[in-house]
C-alpha cells in the first residue's frame, strides 16, 4: 500500500480553507500545463523516487502514482492568508510601538488602520511517498505568495494583534519543482470575509 502526503515545511497538514488562496484561484485552471508536467517527470527527484518504488515495490504502477502526485500537487496554493499577513504584520514598525505597554496600556484596544501595501511569503512543502510504513521519498516544492492589500484594520490589545477588519485583496502565487517554474498565477481583487478573530492574539515585535 502506497500513499501521497502534502506537507508544509515543518510536516504539518495544510490549513483549512476559510481564508486560504485556494478558493480565489477557483475560477482559473489550476492544472499544470502537459509541458509542465513533462518536466516535472523528468526532474531528478521524480526520477529517483521512480527507480526507487521498482526497486521497492516492482508491482507498484508508476501512472497512477505520478497521477496521484499531481492531484495533491494541486492543492500547493492552499496557504491561509491569515498566516501570511499577520507573520508580516509582527514586525512591521508601524506597529512595533504597541508593544510598549506604557504608553499603551494593556487594557485598552487599539484600532490601526494600514495604507495600502504589499506582503510576500516564501514556502517549502513537499509532497512524501510512503510504501506500507515506510518513507520512499519526497519531492519539494518552493511557493512564493504576494499579497496586495488594500483598507485593513488591526486591532491592537496588550501588545497583540487581536483581530482584523478586512478590506481588499489581491493575490499572486507561484510554484516552483527544483529550477522549473510549474505554476504562476494572479487573482483579481477579491473582498476578504468583513473581520478575522485571532482570539488569544500573536505578539508585535
Amino acid at each position: 500500500m502506497w500513499r501521497v502526503t502534502l506537507h508544509q515545511m515543518k510536516g504539518e497538514p495544510m490549513n483549512d480553507r476559510n481564508t486560504s488562496m485556494f478558493p480565489f484561484l477557483e475560477g482559473s485552471e489550476k492544472d499544470f500545463p502537459l509541458s509542465k508536467i513533462s518536466s516535472l517527470e523528468a526532474l531528478g527527484s521524480t526520477s529517483s523516487l521512480k527507480k526507487l518504488l521498482f526497486e521497492e515495490a516492482g508491482a507498484i504502477n508508476w501512472p497512477t502514482v505520478f497521477h496521484e502526485i499531481l492531484n495533491k500537487s494541486r492543492d500547493l496554493l492552499d496557504i491561509d492568508i491569515r498566516d501570511i499577513m499577520v507573520a508580516a504584520w509582527t514586525k512591521y514598525s508601524l506597529l512595533a510601538k504597541y508593544a510598549d505597554r506604557g504608553k499603551y496600556p494593556p487594557d485598552q484596544t487599539f484600532l490601526v488602520p494600514l495604507s495600502e501595501h504589499t506582503v510576500k511569503s516564501e514556502h517549502k512543502p513537499y509532497l512524501e511517498i510512503t510504501v506500507g510504513d515506510r518513507p520512499a521519498g519526497r519531492i519539494d516544492f518552493n511557493v512564493t505568495i504576494s499579497l496586495t492589500l488594500k483598507g485593513f484594520v488591526v486591532k491592537i490589545q496588550d501588545g497583540k494583534i487581536r483581530g482584523i477588519n478586512t478590506g481588499e485583496c489581491k493575490g499572486k502565487g507561484t510554484v516552483k519543482c527544483e529550477d522549473i517554474l510549474l505554476l504562476e498565477k494572479e487573482t483579481s481583487s477579491f473582498q476578504l470575509p468583513g473581520s478575522i478573530d485571532l482570539g488569544e492574539g500573536i505578539s508585535v515585535e
